[in-house]
């Protein structure tokens, strides 16, 4: 007893004398040494030293600031090394501060992971961040490390020996902020180490997912509220990005918000430049093609995202850039994990100027300096396309949102709607396959082997009272059997999934038809944010339409088709064919691949430049400064600032 009662004399020391954290953390670390003799001691002893351990405890759970009061939202935002606050996030800051619940939503890059970044560095104990994706969380976790925040990540699929040394660190205090993964909540492990911490706030990021109402719903996140009410209820932030006012009133309802502060930025993005492009009839695909050619070729067009409807367009469009000289990638959930992520990572660091994907490349991407968005089809909503589009233009530079709608797109989301419906049997028969799976009326699933059908039968077995759900911690996501439910109840929740879906596709259809209509009014009042309309270039096609735009869609019917992948039919553009290049001296050439391959670093060739901007750059008069390079298709000024001076030495030898 002696041993502990001097590391906690020890400890208290530390904090009064010095309550910087480096303090903070060695104070803890002593209580920990003296929590694991604690066992060792009869009852006797440890009802004499709760009073010593207990004013300890006090003094770490406030982070021991004898000098002064808790620190404002101001001289956080100092310490993180800013200067002013964006629109909302003081109001965030202040309410988490403060101890009370919050539903902050705030658009695709307006700064909503600092309304909770800044309270874990006011000390006032552990924030708790709840994320739907394991990228995600790594992205935030290294700026977190960046800036100064001690953060640690728990999730499934990690090294061995990583989720252990996390919840050492969350135990003995040296974590500030933890993101955590939310089937993890089933570990005892976790609820151990969260025990030994004060829970200053729970945060639920991309809150979105735990609405049915919300275009991008996830089953796990059912459950959050039962795991905030067994950690003691701390205050509860809601994030996300986009929550129209019925989504918001889910969000809030699910997680049990009490008396909560609504922080609503505006979902305005003034540097956003919104652009619809309709097209119907004979060469309607190569009209398509022409108007994402101009857009990704105009001056700071590129890096740029161009989402697909399916794996099949993201192939075709893939290689038909790669022909063009685009330095692009492909993205979709039927590629394989590291092809996904080499992919991924090339386009994150500026490898790839252009990455194709569907909308499995989502949430987790914070790439600032995206200069467009193309949609090459509609999305399934327009909460959807609005957060997809939202990941241009992050660094606040001027940027680009394009879509490309046709009828057959509006086809498209029709079968995909009437495909996913469902009946009473189909739910009775779900639960059946269920049954026959588990055991003593539990069967655990994977979120991510769940289908989209897979999830809205859930949801509505979940709804009827058929089934349970609840964290499942490695197993992930654990479905219990009730014996119970309602058909009457089934069939409730069959019409709310079809009406919502009906009514998702109902606002993006009325986005791309409704052409008299300023498209930023159209998505600011889908989201009931009634501020007048800002821009800080042009508008969008309806307020200011873009001539040029307009004159590369005309000249579209003059050009060829030409095939691509497996023969599929791809519209042509002007310049060099793959298999029409001009001819270039071989020695010169080989020359230029040999550089190629030097400058790639390892990484696949075509990330630096094809073969058909190789045989422009011998073809026409040799390039001699950087402004030459310009000219050349498949070059942009990424490339030049990462290539230029090279190549430029490299051409003056041949």
């Amino acid at each position: 007893m002696e041993t502990i009662l001097h590391a906690i004399d020890e400890a208290k020391r530390e904090l009064t004398a010095r309550p910087e954290e480096q303090a903070r953390l060695r104070a803890r670390e002593l209580l920990a040494q003296a929590r694991e003799l604690w066992v060792t001691l009869a009852e006797r002893e440890r009802q004499e030293l709760q009073g010593p351990a207990s004013e300890l405890r006090l003094l770490l759970d406030t982070e021991a600031q004898p000098q002064g009061p808790s620190a404002s939202p101001e001289e956080l935002l100092e310490r993180f090394g800013l200067r002013a606050f964006r629109p909302g996030q003081r109001e965030a800051v202040k309410a988490a501060l403060d101890g009370r619940d919050s539903l902050v939503v705030m658009p695709t890059g307006g700064g909503k992971s600092l309304c909770y970044q800044l309270p874990a560095l006011a000390g006032d104990g552990l924030v708790l961040v709840v994320s739907p994706l394991i990228a995600l969380m790594a992205d935030q976790l290294r700026r977190l490390e960046q800036s100064g925040v001690h953060a640690s990540m728990l999730a499934s699929g990690m090294p061995e020996g990583h989720n252990q040394q996390a919840l050492e660190d969350v135990r003995r205090g040296r974590t500030q902020l933890l993101l955590i993964a939310p089937e993890r909540f089933a570990s005892r492990a976790l609820h151990a180490a969260l025990s030994e911490r004060r829970l200053a706030l729970f945060v639920v990021d991309e809150a979105h997912c735990v609405s049915e109402w919300g275009h991008d719903f996830r089953p796990d996140y059912l459950r959050l509220h039962a795991a905030i009410e067994a950690l003691g209820r701390p205050a509860v932030m809601a994030a996300t990005a986009t929550a129209t006012p019925r989504v918001a009133r889910e969000i809030a309802q699910r997680l049990g918000l009490r008396d909560w502060v609504s922080v609503r930025s505006g979902f305005d993005r003034p540097n956003l430049t919104f652009d619809v492009v309709s097209v119907e009839g004979k060469g309607a695909m190569a009209r398509k093609w022409q108007a994402l050619r101009h857009v990704l070729g105009a001056s700071q067009g590129l890096p740029a995202i161009v989402y697909c409807g399916t794996r099949k367009d993201v192939e075709n469009i893939t290689d038909r850039l790669l022909a063009d000289g685009v330095a692009a990638v492909g993205y979709h959930a039927g590629m394989a994990p590291e092809s996904r992520r080499e992919n991924q990572a090339a386009f994150m660091d500026g490898r790839a100027e252009v990455v194709v994907a569907t909308n499995a490349f989502g949430m987790g991407v914070d790439k600032g300096e995206v200069m467009t968005v193309a949609h090459w089809a509609l999305p399934t909503s327009l909460e959807a396309y609005y957060q997809e589009a939202g990941r241009a233009g992050r660094d606040g530079q001027q940027a680009r949102a394009l879509l490309l709608a046709s009828r057959a797109d509006l086809g498209r989301l029709i079968r995909f709607i009437n495909d996913r419906q469902t009946t009473v049997d189909d739910v009775t028969s779900h639960v059946a396959r269920l049954r026959v799976e588990a055991h003593d009326g539990v069967v655990a699933v994977s979120p991510e082997s769940l289908s989209d059908r897979d999830r809205v039968l859930l949801s509505i077995a979940e709804r009827s009272g058929a089934v349970r759900l609840s964290p499942g911690g490695a197993d992930g996501l654990l479905v219990t059997l009730t014996g119970e439910g309602s058909r009457q109840m089934a069939a409730a929740a069959i019409k709310t999934a079809r009406d919502r879906a009906w009514e998702s596709y109902r606002s993006i259809e009325r986005y791309a038809a409704q052409g008299e209509v300023c498209r930023r009014r159209q998505i600011l009042e889908h989201f009931g944010d009634d501020e007048a309309v800002t821009a800080t270039g042009r508008c969008c096609d309806v307020c200011s339409p873009d001539p040029d735009l307009a004159r590369a869609i005309t000249r579209a019917a003059s050009v060829k088709p030409r095939r691509g992948r497996n023969g599929t039919r791809l519209p042509g553009v002007p310049g060099a064919q793959r298999d029409d290049l001009p001819e270039v001296p071989e020695q010169d050439f080989q020359a230029l691949k040999a550089w190629r391959l030097d400058r790639s670093e390892g990484k696949p060739a075509f990330t630096v430049a094809s073969d058909a901007t190789l045989k422009e750059l011998l073809a026409g008069p040799r390039a001699r400064a950087v402004e030459d390079l310009l000219g050349v298709k498949g070059i942009g000024p990424a490339f030049c600032a990462k290539h230029g001076e090279s190549l430029l030495e490299v051409l003056a030898g041949l």
